[in-house]
């Protein structure tokens, strides 16, 4: 899939008030995703969403898709004042979601977490664009907008291996091209603690519970009896 849809949406007002009634009302822990164009943009939606009840934010540093603005990800001083102020302004766990894109990945992984990150993404989007050869105009009005799907996976794998060679107690959630179990094992064993699912989601809404199954059925087949057994495995 390749988007340019930037971050529009209602706001964290409206946010909290048409999902927020809801989030207790879950059997399960929500995360909920922080995006603004500044500082203060981030803490005001994190204050927000823990307003609301989600049990941990996820802080997206890597949108790719704003147009005429550097992305937070590829800076780590801009990067690092973004967690540290949102650290600083919420209780919960917060992770910050990273770019593939950034040159030395590990590097930024490093200053997240020492500003208060409690664990990285790896990884959002990648540049991408594509051109209608009819109409011979770019496909996407912003021409270059985020790239996903099973095409990221190597991408986002390279990134995973990095970041846990260099920075192994740095939680690491993996995720870009996950349609299966095997790609969930791939990623453990490439050094993620934990797996998502993005893409897929678009075409298959419940496409996690047979992935899910697929994973379980594999660990029984190979004799896994726990996930951190195959953490990291393959580096």
């Amino acid at each position: 899939m390749l988007n340019g849809i930037g971050i529009q949406n209602p706001g964290i007002a409206a946010w909290t008030a048409e999902i927020g009634p809801h989030i207790g009302s879950l059997d399960l822990p929500v995360w909920g995703s922080a995006v603004g164009n500044s500082v203060d943009d981030f803490v005001a939606v994190a204050k927000g969403l823990h307003g609301a009840g989600v049990a941990a934010i996820e802080v997206n540093l890597s949108c790719p898709n704003l147009e005429g603005k550097t992305m937070f990800a590829l800076d780590p001083i801009a990067s690092r004042d973004v967690i540290s102020a949102v650290s600083e302004a919420v209780p919960i766990p917060i992770g910050a979601k990273l770019s593939p894109n950034a040159v030395g990945i590990s590097e930024i992984a490093g200053v997240v977490a020492q500003a208060g990150a409690d664990w990285v993404t790896l990884t959002n989007t990648a540049w991408g664009a594509a051109i209608d050869i009819e109409m011979r105009t770019p496909k996407i009005t912003s021409i270059v907008g985020g790239y996903s799907g099973v095409g990221l996976k190597p991408i986002s794998l390279r990134c995973v291996i990095e970041v846990y060679r260099d920075l192994p107690e740095l939680p690491i959630v993996g995720l870009g091209g996950v349609r299966s179990g095997s790609d969930v094992v791939e990623y453990l064993m490439a050094g993620a603690s934990a797996v998502g699912v993005g893409t897929a989601h678009f075409e298959t809404p419940k496409v996690g519970r047979r992935i899910i199954r697929e994973f379980v059925r594999w660990c029984r087949a190979h004799g896994v009896g726990n996930v951190a057994e195959l953490i990291g495995v393959a580096t």
